[in-house]
């Protein structure tokens, strides 16, 4: 027998008053056999630990311990491994007259310790002993003819607890909930839903997104794999829109200024929005957000319990927008804007020369930009600097024949700034007067790293530690790139997020209109992981389709495909000639005038060596056409 769902629901709720102390330190230094009336060596840390690893760990995959004890905030129930230090201090501050405390690790309790405790700290309100025992035993198999009074017994026993401590305790069983126990252990996730989950865990992924009544569909329902998701599709059909609905759902905000709108032809309670996002660890639950027609804007969901990865969007402008948990997370202790801290929004020039703003009269840079981080990096950081160089030689077309080497700073006639250069054949090239596929990747190659290092930074300053979650969507992946690029951009990207950090966990989502870019992830696409999908338009109406991953071999048959709907990978007016061709072939009796005019047509828009030819000629011969 083990307890159930509803008994450790109520006993929960009958702890919320009791002092951590009591459930932690006092219970901690009873394993640890504390003396009484003098001290003793004791690792206070490592002693603190032991317990909370046992009893008050509910999940092996997070680091932190569920205290649900007395607390002014019920979002601090989840804590880290800073909460050693705020029970050590109220041990040696708030409980000094109990907990005697030579130096740092000599303890023991004074004589007196037990009056202290029950008149000064418990003033008649005794520690529940069930209910504590309810929540450090929910995992424990109890026999089958046990008796309920055995639960309190068993706590006593298992902490030392004397005759004379247990006048701190109330040993009368409480009356219980109808079904006070089950069959089996309460399984980790219905235990979550009876606690929660750590506020604000970061390193979640995008797992659904449902839209009803927004955009070019009545409804569209995505279900994303955690590691790539391409999407397809015609013009028109909405691939900008997915992502960026994609983005406020992991974010909470628009990576541009506008919302997406929702159809006007609609009853007023019809347009939603739901999605899902989670962790191999833990799912957070469906959450659905309405369209406030009065505000013209979308209801904020409630608070999230688990947060995306660092979040960068790359958008078909050229523009950026950055989305930061760790930056989430101190907007949300200083109980300042959220969003306004944790977004940044870059347009293209702001990517390059950087965005400041002023508050209270103080201006202060949000973003160096691209120009001088490049050359503060080159000529200051060489850590850093290596870490892009990396990066950058990694998304080359050419990796290994022509990477993308950075030369020497230089200046350009009209500004007074050092320009970086890159390193070509024929001598080195300020960046701002390189190519527009080069900027594009540059630019997205700084974006990685300046977003990455950003977080490290403003996680070490916060004293926690970095996450190990990414999340990157791209819009028009191949946009400027010759075909050698797009033939490897992909593999080449999702390795470069891979290399910033040891055991990254990276969730890709892109928007291609380019046979090239999918023919590129043939060798490393994995059903498991990813996925394709495909944006259509049936009659009137658009449709999202989960497609299976086809390797094809070669682009022009990817081009053939149903996702590019090419009948042939000619030009236009080849592949109505060769169509023509084909009909006449199946005619019983073409005459030779209309062979002869489709030879005519084909000899202007073919190649002498078109593997249509041999099925051509004969035909035509046949037919007395000349060629």
């Amino acid at each position: 027998m083990f307890f159930s769902k509803e008994q450790i629901e109520q006993s929960l709720k009958r702890l919320e008053g009791l002092n951590p102390f009591f459930g932690t330190v006092f219970l901690a230094f009873k394993k640890a056999d504390v003396p009484v009336g003098k001290t003793a060596t004791i690792n206070f840390s490592q002693t603190i630990i032991d317990l909370l690893q046992m009893y008050y760990r509910p999940r092996s995959d997070y680091e932190g311990y569920y205290i649900p004890f007395e607390t002014a905030n019920k979002k601090k129930y989840w804590e880290k491994h800073h909460c050693i230090n705020n029970l050590s201090q109220i041990a040696r501050s708030s409980f000094s007259d109990s907990a005697e405390n030579q130096n740092s690790n000599s303890w023991g309790w004074k004589v007196d310790y037990i009056t202290n405790l029950r008149k000064k700290h418990l003033k008649g309100n005794l520690i529940p002993s069930f209910d504590l025992a309810v929540w450090l035993f929910r995992s424990k198999e109890w026999d089958d003819n046990f008796r309920v009074t055995d639960v309190v017994d068993t706590f006593f026993k298992e902490f030392h607890i004397s005759e004379e401590e247990k006048l701190l305790f109330n040993k009368i069983v409480p009356v219980l909930v109808e079904h006070p126990f089950q069959g089996t252990v309460i399984s980790k996730e219905i235990l979550l839903d009876v606690i929660g989950s750590p506020q604000g865990e970061e390193g979640a992924t995008l797992e659904l997104l449902k839209l009803m009544d927004v955009g070019p569909a009545e409804q569209i329902e995505w279900r994303l794999t955690p590691r790539l998701n391409i999407i397809t599709g015609d013009n028109g059909l909405g691939k900008t829109f997915l992502l960026e609905s994609a983005w406020w759902a992991l974010t909470g905000t628009w990576a541009r200024t506008f919302p997406a709108y929702p159809r006007q032809d609609v009853a007023r309670n019809a347009p939603r929005i739901a999605f899902q996002i989670g962790k191999k660890s833990q799912r957070d639950r469906i959450q659905t957000a309405a369209y406030n027609w009065s505000l013209q804007e979308w209801a904020t969901v409630a608070s999230r319990k688990l947060l995306p990865g660092l979040s960068i969007f790359s958008q078909a402008d050229d523009s950026f927008a950055v989305w930061d948990p760790a930056k989430h997370l101190l907007a949300d202790e200083r109980k300042t804007d959220v969003a306004s801290e944790a977004l940044l929004r870059l347009s293209r020039s702001q990517v390059w020369d950087g965005i400041e703003d002023e508050q209270s009269g103080k201006k202060r840079v949000i973003c160096n930009g691209l120009i001088r981080d490049w050359v503060t990096w080159q000529t200051i950081d060489k850590a850093q600097f290596d870490i892009f160089c990396a990066a950058l030689k990694a998304l080359s077309p050419h990796p290994i024949e022509e990477p993308l080497i950075p030369g020497q700073p230089a200046r350009i006639l009209g500004d007074t700034r050092y320009i970086p250069t890159l390193k070509f054949p024929y001598g080195e090239v300020p960046i701002l007067l390189c190519s527009a596929g080069i900027q594009r990747i540059v630019a997205l190659t700084y974006l990685l790293v300046w977003a990455w290092n950003e977080h490290l930074v403003t996680s070490k300053i916060m004293h926690r530690e970095p996450q190990r979650s990414i999340v990157l969507l791209i819009d028009e992946m191949e946009a400027h790139l010759h075909p050698f690029w797009q033939r490897v951009i992909v593999p080449a990207l999702m390795n470069v997020v891979h290399a910033l950090a040891n055991e990254v966990q990276t969730q890709v989502i892109i928007a291609t209109h380019s046979p090239l870019v999918l023919a590129s992830v043939e060798s490393q696409f994995d059903e498991d992981n990813d996925a394709l999908f495909h944006l259509y338009l049936d009659k009137v109406s658009v449709k999202l389709d989960h497609v299976p991953f086809v390797k094809r071999g070669r682009v022009d048959l990817w081009l053939m495909s149903d996702l590019f709907g090419l009948e042939q990978p000619r030009s236009k007016d080849a592949e109505e000639a060769i169509e023509d061709a084909k009909e006449l072939q199946r005619k019983r009796t073409p005459s030779t005038e209309e062979v002869q005019e489709v030879s005519n047509r084909l000899l202007n828009v073919l190649a002498q060596d078109d593997d249509f030819w041999p099925r051509w000629t004969y035909f035509a011969e046949q037919r007395g056409a000349s060629l």
